[in-house]
């Protein structure tokens, strides 16, 4: 009994105890094991999701961009359908009152007509219009529509004055390749064709190698939307500032008898290397 006792005591005691200390060390190496793997696994999904979700805002993004186009297609092609369907009753309005104007053979009435198509018709439908009444008017009507339609097709066909150099001058600016159209106004008379002249001639005398061109422009085409010059004008891009801003000094010392002082209009039309002057005074 007594070594059953001792047994118990200091064998089987101390074995249990060592036993259940080794169980408790394999049973939290166990828990932290599944503590960390459940750690990884919940950081692997909140990672998953995070990816997840910014995937779905990627594409919700993408979608309201799509979306955004789209919106923007439609309303273009609605703003474009009814500008086109303005300009067709507009179109269709103007013919009417032409032909109202022929069928009466009212001489006002195409004398309104032909004021009302130079200044707000647009090309091509302006010089077919212009030909139509031109073939049915009245006599005086057809004749100053004969006049306008020639002068035009002249200026269409960019006929031009070449002046000459008449002598040599110190250049006021380095010139280079530069072309320039010195438009005078029909409106204007002869001394505005005079003026024109003495500012490409004092071009050439400085040396300008490009293209030096004096042009009439009919009052017929000055009252269409792109012109409209008065005055003295020089026309420049934006990237035109300094040739420009030189033309006017040249222009303004040549015409000093005269007290001109050219004014600058801005003009988005792309004309790399070439700038445009109007001589418009009023008659």
């Amino acid at each position: 009994m007594e070594n059953l006792k001792s047994f118990i005591n200091y064998i089987l005691v101390p074995m249990v105890t060592i036993a259940t200390g080794l169980l408790v060390v394999y049973v939290d190496v166990q828990v932290k094991d599944n503590d960390f793997e459940i750690s990884q696994r919940d950081l692997a999904l909140k990672q998953q999701m995070a990816t997840a979700d910014s995937e779905n805002k990627a594409r919700d993004l993408a979608i309201n961009k799509k979306l955004s186009e789209l919106d923007l297609v439609i309303r273009e092609s609605k703003e474009l359908r009814e500008e086109r369907e303005s300009n067709q009753k507009f179109n269709l309005r103007i013919y009417d009152i032409v032909s109202e104007s022929l069928e009466q053979k009212d001489e006002k009435k195409q004398e309104a007509a032909k004021a009302f198509i130079v200044v707000m018709v647009d090309e091509p439908l302006r010089t077919s219009l212009l030909s139509v009444l031109e073939q049915g008017a009245e006599p005086a009507v057809q004749q100053k529509i004969n006049k306008i339609l020639a002068a035009e097709t002249q200026f269409n066909e960019q006929l031009a004055e070449l002046p000459q150099k008449q002598a040599d001058s110190q250049p006021s600016y380095t010139w280079e390749a530069w072309d320039f159209d010195i438009f005078w106004c029909s409106s204007s008379g002869e001394k505005a064709r005079n003026q024109a002249r003495l500012i490409a001639e004092q071009l050439l005398a400085e040396q300008a190698q490009g293209r030096i061109r004096v042009r009439e422009l009919p009052a017929s085409k000055n009252a269409q939307s792109g012109y409209k010059a008065a005055g003295y004008e020089i026309r420049r891009n934006s990237n035109e500032v300094e040739v420009a801003e030189a033309l006017a000094k040249l222009g303004n010392l040549v015409l000093q008898a005269d007290k001109i002082n050219f004014n600058f209009r801005t003009t988005t039309q792309p004309t790399p290397w070439y700038v445009s002057t109007f001589i418009c005074p009023s008659s």
